[in-house]
């Protein structure tokens, strides 16, 4: 004789319809309020400003009236600030921009408190290695290094490097840029034995890679250079300077009025890149040379007709 299949057994039995009912209703609850809560999460990422404008705030930054595009910004932020509260992700997209156009106008003072409240959002909700915490800190280390506060820069930068050779090698081009961060920070300094130790290094990376060149290398040749040229090494300054130039031209952006995109130079930060270069040159005894340069210099930044 066949034995007769067990039957399942639910591992739980209501004991009437009215528990069967309650129980079905409390999953219902659990998920609709899962629903929600994840909702709600992405919405705070997500709400803000409408991405008009956002847009008209870039638009105004492009035409250079910085002024006009902080005041359409700062109070979007005290609004959101005062029915989101002061941590909202939705800040961050303000913060961000509002930080750069306060760098534009030399307003580093007042570009910093917003870097920082950027990277502690950050911080918060991705966690200290995510790369947009890592790219905060970058950015307010730069701030930072535009004040002359280079004791609190130094340690941002050194995480930031220390955090990219882990995740990328020590010899890959990824680290170029915390290589060159760290050059700036010692050159700023007039500290020139350490700052070669970073932008030579990146120097060495740049050159070892083949095919395209990524935009930090000639970051780097020109972080080498002005090493070099403040240890008066004009022969040695003067290939790299060359070699930034060339590389630099390329990577202008259409007009004088529009900021550069990551991996571009604005052209302001273009004529002053031929501006050192012609003062090498000048001190190589390369009058006619050093003169183009300077000519080239105040092409760049001839304001659109």
């Amino acid at each position: 004789m066949i034995p007769p299949k067990p039957v399942a057994v639910p591992w739980f039995q209501p004991k009437s319809k009215s528990q069967l009912f309650f129980i079905v209703a409390l999953l219902l609850a659990a998920i609709v309020g899962a629903w929600v809560f994840g909702l709600d999460y992405i919405k705070r990422m997500t709400a803000g400003t409408p991405p008009a404008v956002i847009q008209k705030a870039r638009d105004l930054m492009e035409d250079r009236k910085f002024a006009d595009a902080a005041a359409i910004l700062v109070p979007v932020i005290q609004e959101i600030e005062k029915t989101r509260g002061p941590e909202d992700p939705s800040l961050l997209k303000h913060f961000d921009l509002l930080a750069v156009i306060y760098g534009e106008m030399d307003r580093h003072a007042d570009a910093e408190p917003l870097w920082r409240r950027a990277r502690e959002i950050r911080l918060k909700n991705l966690g200290v290695e995510h790369p947009e915490t890592i790219g905060s800190g970058d950015k307010l280390a730069k701030c930072l290094i535009a004040q002359g506060k280079f004791a609190d820069a130094e340690p941002l930068l050194r995480k930031s490097l220390t955090h990219r050779e882990g995740y990328w090698g020590a010899e890959a081009p990824e680290i170029m840029t915390s290589l060159n961060h760290m050059a700036e920070l010692f050159l700023k300094q007039k500290k020139y034995a350490e700052a070669e130790v970073f932008a030579l290094r990146a120097v060495k990376i740049g050159r070892a890679k083949t095919g395209l060149m990524p935009p930090s290398y000639a970051d780097s040749m020109r972080l080498l250079a002005a090493v070099y040229a403040g240890q008066e090494k004009w022969e040695d300054a003067a290939p790299l300077y060359d070699g930034a130039v060339k590389q630099k031209v390329k990577l202008l952006p259409n007009a004088p009025h529009i900021p550069p995109k990551p991996g571009q130079i604005s052209h302001g930060d273009f004529a002053e890149l031929c501006k050192d270069y012609a003062v090498v040159l000048r001190k190589a005894g390369k009058e006619k040379e050093a003169k183009e340069l300077e000519a080239k210099a105040e092409a760049a930044l001839k304001p659109r007709e």
